[in-house]
């Protein structure tokens, strides 16, 4: 049994994570990633397109501007508001569903799914990440497409930093100390914000990282047949250097 809070998940996703990824959250990094997302799944205005952990939407309001039907799945009420208001002050249409990722609500709606930035493996077991992609593919309609954005657990393991630090533009440090469980699997990452006045606070995540053979046997299982792999919004290809495991499944 884990010694970790496996519920990690319900208190990471709000003000401090935003606070820890602000500098991978840009304006421009993320149209750039919804216009590799729209190409490589091929979406057209009208289609309709589940962001799975949409987070603030930051790739579903590009896409939404392409005239695509936005639905927005998360977990945190907190994030998902400042999704919807971000929708409203970008006068787009969107829905988002506060929900678990194991229990999506949608049969056969879809006609693609997408997961970015490592939104996946969040739960203590395989059987329940399987219920994950299990309930992807019960929410695409036939020959649907799914893209998960997931870490090269390859690149993980052979550039592990234990310790690192960032300093943000408004002097903020973040310190991000990383613990990798071989046996299982597990990224564990602790952070520790210290904010210019002094004020100190922590928060981590643990995610389950998969190699390419594991992640692709669980997409069968849930049937699921990848059709493409990359390893970077460039389209770069997909090998044991790359940072990124980019996967494109499409429904039996």
């Amino acid at each position: 049994m884990s010694d970790y809070d496996l519920e990690w998940y319900n208190s990471f996703f709000g003000p401090d994570y935003l606070k820890i990824y602000s500098h991978v959250f840009d304006f421009d990094q993320s149209n750039e990633q919804a216009k590799f997302v729209q190409d490589v799944l091929q979406l057209q205005a009208g289609d309709h397109a589940l962001d799975l952990c949409c987070g603030q939407g930051r790739i579903s309001i590009p896409l939404a501007k392409q005239g695509i039907n936005m639905t927005g799945l998360d977990f945190s009420k907190e994030i998902l508001n400042m999704a919807r208001l971000e929708a409203s002050n970008a006068g787009v249409e969107f829905t988002a569903i506060e929900a678990d990722m194991r229990e999506i609500p949608y049969v056969s709606e879809f006609d693609a799914v997408i997961n970015v930035f490592t939104a996946f493996g969040y739960f203590y077991g395989d059987a329940e990440n399987q219920k994950v992609l299990n309930g992807v593919a019960k929410s695409l309609k036939k020959n649907g497409l799914a893209l998960f954005d997931l870490l090269n657990r390859d690149w993980v393991v052979s550039n592990h930093i234990e310790r690192e630090w960032r300093v943000a533009g408004d002097g903020t440090k973040f310190l991000e100390e990383r613990n990798w469980d071989a046996f299982h699997g597990i990224s564990h990452i602790k952070f520790t914000i210290m904010a210019p006045d002094g004020t100190t606070t922590e928060t981590g995540h643990h995610i389950r990282l998969y190699v390419a053979t594991e992640f692709t046997r669980m997409l069968e299982e849930a049937g699921l047949s990848v059709q493409q792999c990359f390893g970077g919004y460039d389209k770069s290809p997909f090998d044991i250097s790359g940072k990124r495991m980019i996967v494109i499944a499409q429904k039996d």
